[in-house]
């Protein structure tokens, strides 16, 4: 990467696992190593800044378990999250009571703020995304209900971010950010594609309530039914836009009555409101006041 590696290792040291113990550290927050196999120790730790907000680090080593136990957390708060991409090796996880395997081309995101182990059993390489919780939020991200959850190229959106990560670390892309890379680690644990689906329902709800706004009978009950929805999750659904359906509803017959204003200059202006679907004349031109800055007599004469 452009901005060049920090390189920490174990080679040439003699007391190569108390120096690993005290480099992890160094290179992510506090955690604590502990080796599981007899012989010799090796590890390297290679580690870039990303984006201005997180960083990239290349790990391989020996065998070990690696826990960011209470003692951890409370000793060094780290407000951040891992996303640990496994190149070579396996490895396991848990956290918060989900436990996980790792074989090449999957990741799994570990949340700083909170204890977890990480083992391996044999020699392994992988890649380490280190990305601040403030990126998430930015993003509406709660890794709450992501910790510890493997996912691997089977999913169309983790093959994306795979090929970002490799994209990126090998320099082939140079404008690659924190925020593309949350967004595909959104979608690879499914919130994200939840989101998605949630607006084009809401997308297909709006353009029915906008063609049959004049319709009197037209309500959240009504339009629920239509969609085969209950009441309370249409509600939720227009609740995403920060616009009520009551209030979407008004908009649409005001733009409606506006229209047919301008178009029609003969037509009562009573008749309009009616049409557009208001139950009186009052209420219609309170609303289109509130709406335009203007009454609708006012607006007919300007035009």
């Amino acid at each position: 990467m452009a901005s060049g590696w920090n390189v920490w290792s174990t080679v040439g040291r003699n007391d190569t696992f108390a120096h690993w113990r005290e480099v992890v550290c160094q290179a992510f927050t506090k955690l604590t190593p502990e080796r599981i196999a007899d012989g010799p120790f090796a590890g390297e730790i290679r580690l870039s800044p990303f984006g201005g907000m997180g960083t990239f680090s290349k790990i391989t080593a020996s065998p070990q378990l690696v826990r960011r136990r209470n003692r951890d957390v409370e000793d060094r708060p780290c407000d951040a999250v891992f996303v640990n991409i496994q190149v070579s090796g396996t490895s396991a996880v848990r956290q918060c009571g989900v436990e996980a395997k790792l074989a090449p081309g999957s990741f799994v995101m570990l949340d700083a703020r909170r204890p977890f182990d990480m083992r391996f059993d044999g020699n392994f390489r992988q890649v380490c995304m280190h990305l601040p919780m403030a990126l998430l939020d930015a993003h509406g991200f709660d890794p709450a209900k992501a910790v510890a959850r493997s996912v691997g190229r089977d999913d169309v959106f983790a093959a994306a971010l795979l090929d970002s990560v490799d994209a990126i670390l090998d320099e082939e892309d140079t404008e690659g950010s924190p925020d593309h890379l949350v967004h595909l680690l959104r979608l690879s644990y499914g919130d994200g594609r939840a989101d998605m689906l949630a607006d084009r329902h809401l997308r297909h709800i709006k353009q029915f309530v906008a063609g049959n706004c004049a319709d009197p009978a037209i309500s959240p009950g009504a339009v629920a039914a239509h969609f085969r929805i209950s009441t309370r999750h249409l509600h939720k659904l227009f609740a995403r836009s920060g616009v009520t359906f009551g209030q979407f509803l008004l908009r649409c017959r005001l733009r409606k009555a506006r229209i047919a204003l301008l178009l029609h200059p003969a037509r009562p202006i009573v008749d309009i409101g009616l049409e557009a679907g208001f139950q009186s004349a009052s209420h219609f031109s309170r609303s289109f006041s509130r709406e335009f800055g203007l009454s609708p007599s006012q607006m007919r004469r300007r035009s």
